[in-house]
This record gives C-alpha cells, structure tokens and sequence, in this order.
C-alpha cells in the first residue's frame, strides 16, 4: 500500500483549508443575469476569493502565526533561481551533465501530467532514471543533509521552482550534486544526481528503508524555499519594469 508522507498530508490539508476559507468569505461577486457570462464570472469569483484567503494568510505570517499554506517562488526573478544564470566557471565535465540532467528533469516534472505520460525517448524520467535506494551508494547520503542548507544560503542558480502542467518542481543545486522533486499535486517523484554516476539519476522516493531521511529533507527545502516566496521572510518583491 502507498504510504501517505507528511509532506502530502500538508498540502491536502493545505486545499482544503483554502476552500474551506472561500466558501467561508462573504465577499462575493454579483451573480450574470445570462448564461453567456456564467463561465468568466465562476473563474473571477474564485480569483477575488482566493485573494482573500491570500491575504488571510499574509497577515498570519506577518504576525508569526503557523499557517498550513506555504507560497514558492514560482518563476519569481527576485528569489534565487528565478531566472537562470550563466553556469559557474570552472565545472567538471561531470558536473555539467549531472546539472543540464537536473535541469531536464525538473523540467519533465513540471511539463508531464500528474499521473505520467509515456513519450517514449522525449521522457527523460523514463530513459535516465532509476531506482535507487540511498544505502546504495554512500554519496547519497549527505546532499538529503545539506540541501535545506544549500537552499537557506542561497546563491545564483542554486534554487529553482518550476511549474506547469504536470505541477510544481524544485530543483536544488549542490557542490557535486542536485536534488530534484515535485511537491505539487503530491510529492512522488524524487531523484538524485550526482557527479559520480552523470549521465544518470537516481529515483528514491520508493526506499521505504531511508524515508524519514528523505521525507526530512523534502520537508525542510520546502520551508526554505518558501522562505523566498510571497509571505516569507526573505520575500522580496519584483521590480516594476521601468515604462
């Protein structure tokens, strides 16, 4: 039977707070009088309910109160990450593919529907990762450790949240590895790069062994990386583009 991590329950209890909220709201829009409008009226209705819950949440976390909803910096230019810088100089041959094989996957993450899709040698999930237990090798051990750190000390390049049809990704980059994974609609897919093994990831959300270690450090890039999103404390607005 599929185990139901933390990290998902977080994120469904999250929805469903929110709607809880936008059923609750008493600011409503007036109703169209014809069939026509039905459709654009549904879809402003819930943009300005979901503003409001928006703001709810702002204020709680401005005043240091738990919320169950995090805000990424999806393709925000003012976190990290949120536009791709030019590779650091210096790197390995190795390490160039196991970053550009990173970056393919986050963006196979973002860009495939939720349950999968099969596209044959297009799918870099299916054609360049495998599974993997973290006990196989010792180098897969330490990035589980030190990727919410990476991400808290941020840099050029070293975060990125994508986003798409398929969901929400986060990438993460370390000195001689990277951590890639989907945290919405629900975390399961979760792989490893490393220098060692380039050409290939890793994927090991399925190690039942190590999953706390796993679950661990899913949970905390996210916090951090939500550090940079709207609401957190390293938010930083984007700039306007000058006129």
């Amino acid at each position: 039977m599929y185990r139901i991590s933390r990290v998902r329950r977080r994120t469904v209890l999250a929805r469903l707070a929110a709607h809880r909220r936008v059923r609750s709201t008493s600011g409503v829009l007036p109703k169209p009088r014809t069939r026509a409008a039905w459709a654009s009226w549904a879809d402003d209705q819930y943009d300005a309910l979901m503003e409001v819950a928006r703001d709810e949440v702002w204020r709680a976390q401005v005043a240091g109160e738990e919320t169950s909803m995090m805000a990424l910096p999806v393709g925000d230019p003012a976190a990290p990450g949120g536009e791709v810088p030019a590779e650091p100089v210096g790197l390995s041959e190795s390490a160039r593919r196991r970053r550009a094989l990173a970056e393919q996957v986050c963006d196979a993450l973002a860009s495939r529907f939720p349950g999968g899709l099969w596209r044959g040698a297009a799918d870099v999930i299916a054609q360049r990762v495998m599974p993997a237990r973290v006990r196989d090798d010792s180098a897969m051990r330490q990035p589980l450790l030190d990727a919410a750190g990476v991400v808290e000390r941020g840099g050029p390049g070293v975060l990125r949240v994508a986003s798409g049809p398929g969901g929400v990704a986060l990438r993460v980059h370390g000195p001689s590895w990277s951590l890639v994974f989907r945290v919405s609609p629900v975390v399961n897919v979760i792989v490893l790069c490393l220098d060692a093994t380039s050409r290939y990831g890793w994927r090991i959300e399925d190690d039942a062994e190590s999953w706390e270690l796993i679950e661990e450090a899913v949970r905390r890039v996210v916090a951090e990386a939500a550090r940079y999103g709207w609401g957190g404390d390293k938010y930083a607005p984007p700039v306007a583009p000058v006129a």
